[in-house]
């Protein structure tokens, strides 16, 4: 089967996608921007050649890369074609999609209110958007989401002729399989690109200063780039304090080598997630129901142990390896437990494995054979 798949910005949400159609038989082309395509040189090393690559051009329009998905998707005479993310230009791709009709077209939604909640604003380009993604819903019939959680709450608000696939952010590969457990937790990681919309960051420097104060040996690693408008209040907390209990990276991007590093030699997860916010065009997002975070997938693939808000829905895979907090109180509390009772530790750690293995290749596929076959 000759199958496309474009992304933009979520290159590690597209590596399982490429994983999971690359069964030995498929020809795959892949579509993405050159930040993505280094990104994604890292994650395939080798194996780039296995895999067509149309990289669009730093003076190329985003416009004409549309143009020439479709006209290499023509040329190409693909079968499928999957975009993992649209992030602009939603009416080029409706636009396309309604020229591709012979060929199965599927659209990964990452944030689905935004695709069926409009606000009225004297706004040209949110209007335009507006616009964009009732045609791309319109034209689309077959979606995806990246978490379990959010399946029924799409099908809800579509029509039941159109279909609702769920292809996580992640496959598990069993990277930490050889690596031994912790006896204590000293590494506490925090992944993803610094944005304060999306994670409570006071709540993340309040549990530094009082790992500090209480002279704990657990490190808070902040693993992600500085978002370039939403990490800036943050990124001047953090230089304003001397805090020794918490490191973050003072750069844009992460390239990927180091962060699977520290992933790797992470002992537990801390999930500081807002439950409700509000991405783009005032239209409120709920995480676990409307969208998901990808540091859920960053757990998935490096098998961790985490701690998430009481409120926030995870994949029920993967509830025998996450404990809950409400408050800094419960954390300190739950890193003292873990701490003095490492067989317990142990048992979280052998449950992330476990979890993380319903994540393997096979097992996704299997789930979702109408796609795979």
């Amino acid at each position: 089967m000759r199958v496309g798949i474009f992304e933009t910005t979520h290159f590690e949400g597209a590596y399982p996608v490429i994983r999971l159609f690359d069964n030995g038989k498929n020809d795959i082309t892949i579509f993405t921007y050159e930040d993505s395509y280094r990104q994604f040189q890292f994650l395939f090393k080798d194996e780039m050649r296995r895999y067509q690559w149309i990289v669009r051009g730093q003076d190329e329009s985003k416009y004409s890369f549309i143009r020439r998905i479709y006209s290499e998707t023509k040329s190409r005479k693909l079968e499928i074609l999957y975009l993992n993310t649209i992030t602009d230009n939603y009416i080029f791709y409706s636009w396309m999609i309604g020229l591709l009709k012979r060929i199965r077209i599927i659209v990964t939604l990452h944030s689905i209110n935004n695709y069926f909640d409009h606000k009225s604003a004297f706004n040209l380009r949110r209007i335009v958007r507006t616009i964009g993604k009732k045609r791309l819903i319109s034209a689309t019939n077959e979606f995806n989401v990246v978490a379990l959680t959010m399946v029924d709450y799409l099908k809800n608000r579509l029509p039941a002729t159109k279909k609702v696939h769920c292809v996580p952010g992640a496959v598990y590969e069993g990277r930490t399989d050889s690596l031994p457990s912790s006896k204590e937790i000293t590494k506490l990681v925090v992944p993803g690109v610094i944005d304060a919309r999306r994670r409570d960051y006071d709540l993340v420097i309040q549990l530094a200063d009082r790992l500090e104060q209480t002279g704990s040996r657990v490190m808070i690693t902040l693993l992600g780039g500085i978002h370039p408008l939403f990490g800036k209040s943050v990124l001047e907390k953090l230089s304003s304090k001397k805090n020794n209990r918490i490191s973050y990276y003072n750069e844009p991007v992460v390239d990927q080598p180091e962060f699977d590093r520290v992933m790797d030699e992470a002992d537990f997860v801390l999930l500081p997630s807002t439950i409700q916010n509000t991405i783009l065009d005032d239209i409120p997002e709920i995480y676990g129901l409307s969208m998901s975070s990808g540091n859920l997938f960053d757990i998935i693939k490096h098998a961790k142990p985490f701690i998430a808000p009481l409120r926030l829905r995870v994949d029920p895979f993967l509830e025998n390896s996450c404990l809950r907090y409400e408050s800094v109180d419960e954390i300190i509390e739950v890193l003292a437990a873990l701490n003095e009772s490492p067989e317990v530790l142990a048992s979280l750690q052998a449950n992330a494995r476990v979890a993380s293995g319903h994540y393997r290749v096979n097992e996704v596929r299997s789930r979702n054979s109408d796609l795979f076959g």
